[in-house]
């Protein structure tokens, strides 16, 4: 009986853990963006060449939705692109959501921007959810 105890507690100690921690890794979700440099929880984010985000920080990255806060900065591009004023929004929300693979990779599927200081126009274009990049959309 107490060789049959003494298996039965080295069995136990042996076993992996059950339960969320055992082999919890979280999925691990890109974003890729105009800058073709797919990340994890990405520090900047180049919606086009005259709109991006900078000094993101997120919370609930690997969650249905996910949302980083940072510094939006659009090229207001008048007259022209190369003499625009550069717009400067702090405190920026980019909201990303759902999961598409790629070449065996995920990521997140849709994007969209908000804050409160968007004109009627900014708002328009930037809150409602559009298609984030993968890598294939590139090559």
């Amino acid at each position: 009986m107490r060789r049959s105890l003494l298996v039965l507690a080295l069995t136990a100690a042996l076993m992996p853990a059950a339960g969320p921690l055992a082999g919890a890794a979280t999925p691990t979700i890109r974003l890729d963006d105009l800058s073709q440099r797919p990340s994890v929880r990405p520090a900047t984010f180049q919606v086009t060449t005259t709109v991006a985000l900078g000094g993101l920080h997120w919370s609930h990255w690997g969650a249905p939705t996910a949302t980083g806060s940072g510094t939006l900065r659009i090229n207001t591009c008048r007259p022209n692109c190369a003499t625009g004023r550069i717009r400067v929004l702090h405190g920026a929300l980019l909201q990303v959501r759902g999961v598409r693979i790629d070449r065996d990779q995920r990521y997140y599927r849709q994007y969209r921007i908000l804050d409160r200081a968007f004109t009627p126009s900014e708002r328009a274009t930037y809150t409602r959810w559009t298609d984030a990049y993968v890598p294939s959309d590139f090559r």
